[in-house]
């Protein structure tokens, strides 16, 4: 009977096991997949939902076809704009029941999760974009435990009609880290800084973040008892203050800091002695600690962790010991579709432009047909130095331009000011 049981308990802890996704290499699969397993019910919660995502508003409605009642909770203003209308039509027009976050009840809510059935649950660093799904280092867990699904759902519920909930006894790690009105929302900061504090030997992050003041504290108290800290990020430009600053401070304290031009960090990782990690949305900034709704999940020894920390000592190894923003400009010209490998870089890079669009307040002169390849941003005080009519004169043409890789909103780019910034060298291929 002691054998039966035993057996039973590892079975359960087989069946509980999470498993990792990891972006780019894992492509979308493993969440359509996710989708098409669903029989009764589809909760979603996501900070950015971008149009280049048409493929998950399908599956979703495939969904409700075969009788499955979906929800998506949107935050209403991310990035200090607006939800994007057209995801919200179309989820609403495939018979998704659609509600926007209410304002002010979290700054921003940042939690970027999936349940199916009550039976599994998404909980990833990544937004609903082109670009996490392709160019982005992205890390998600499918969890199927049950108590730890159930508190997904459970938090979901309260979001979704703007009811408070205590967790202060949470298995998982929630924010904001605040009480308000008697009730304890989250315990993020308390589990974040208590790893920090446990570490005897290593900790490794993997992070898009580093401007939250109690934890930079925190990370350089580990560094004076003697614990290693590396820390890994992309690069940013110089006078950064989200990332760049805290990590060059750490850097001055003693951590090993290095930066991965590509894939884009927008990761969320912290690893304790190569023993315990805490994946998920949670930022290390004091809005998403202290304001934002979110969501991080701490992973335990096993085959998850093992493949996390090989990845992870993969971004590593190619990462680069200085930050590109701050290197001189690249000689010669490269393939727009490099690009993303000198992200920070002044370069001059050659293509053909597939297609244009003038949205009145910018203009894109895209590369590529996905949301992850190159594009040219022209602002309206600048439509007038360029070839005219402008954009469409430059469509089909093979072009040199030439300024600085950056990212904004998933999107690799080059802002052109000046028309010396844009060469037509011929037609086409």
């Amino acid at each position: 009977m002691k054998r039966l049981f035993a057996l039973l308990f590892l079975l359960g802890l087989a069946l509980a096991a999470p498993r990792l996704v990891v972006e780019p290499e894992d492509g979308l699969a493993p969440l359509l997949e996710l989708i098409g397993e669903a029989r009764e019910e589809i909760l979603v919660k996501m900070y950015l939902w971008t149009p280049s995502r048409t493929d998950l508003v399908e599956a979703l409605g495939q969904a409700v076809a075969r009788g499955v009642k979906v929800r998506v909770l949107l935050e209403r203003e991310p990035s200090g704009g607006r939800v994007d209308l057209s995801v919200y039509q179309a989820l609403k027009d495939r018979g998704v029941e659609v509600k926007l976050t209410q304002p002010f009840r979290f700054v921003f809510v940042h939690e970027k999760s999936l349940v199916v059935d009550g039976k599994k649950a998404w909980v990833g660093t990544m937004n609903f974009t082109g670009s996490s799904f392709s160019a982005n280092r992205e890390y998600a867990l499918i969890l199927d435990d049950p108590e730890s699904v159930r508190e997904i759902r459970r938090v979901f519920q309260a979001d979704w009609t703007g009811k408070r909930l205590d967790l202060s006894r949470a298995q998982l790690v929630w924010a904001p880290s605040r009480t308000l009105g008697g009730v304890r929302e989250g315990n993020a900061r308390e589990v974040l800084l208590g790893m920090i504090q446990g570490a005897r030997r290593e900790l490794f992050l993997e992070h898009q973040a580093m401007a939250d003041r109690e934890v930079l504290e925190a990370l350089k108290a580990a560094l004076k008892r003697g614990v290693k800290v590396r820390l890994l990020g992309s690069p940013q430009e110089e006078g950064d203050t989200y990332f760049l600053q805290g990590a060059l401070e750490l850097r001055e304290a003693g951590a090993e800091v290095r930066f991965l031009p590509s894939p884009y960090v927008h990761a969320k990782v912290l690893v304790r002695d190569g023993e315990e990690a805490l994946v998920g949305s949670i930022n290390l900034s004091a809005n998403s600690l202290n304001a934002n709704r979110e969501l991080s999940v701490r992973l335990g020894q096993g085959e998850a962790l093992r493949r996390l920390l090989k990845v992870m000592e993969e971004d590593w190894a190619k990462a680069l010991p200085e930050n590109p923003f701050a290197l001189p400009p690249l000689e010669g010209v490269i393939l727009w579709t490099e690009a993303p490998q000198h992200y920070g870089r002044v370069a001059t890079v050659e293509g053909v432009i597939r297609r244009v669009e003038d949205r009145g307040t910018v203009a894109f002169l895209h590369f590529g047909e996905g949301e992850s390849d190159l594009r040219l941003v022209v602002f309206p005080r600048s439509y007038g130095l360029f070839a005219q009519p402008f954009p469409q004169s430059y469509l089909g043409k093979r072009v040199l331009a030439r300024g600085r890789i950056v990212i904004y909103a998933g999107y690799y780019e080059i802002v052109l000011e000046d028309p010396s910034q844009l060469e037509v060298v011929g037609g086409g291929p």
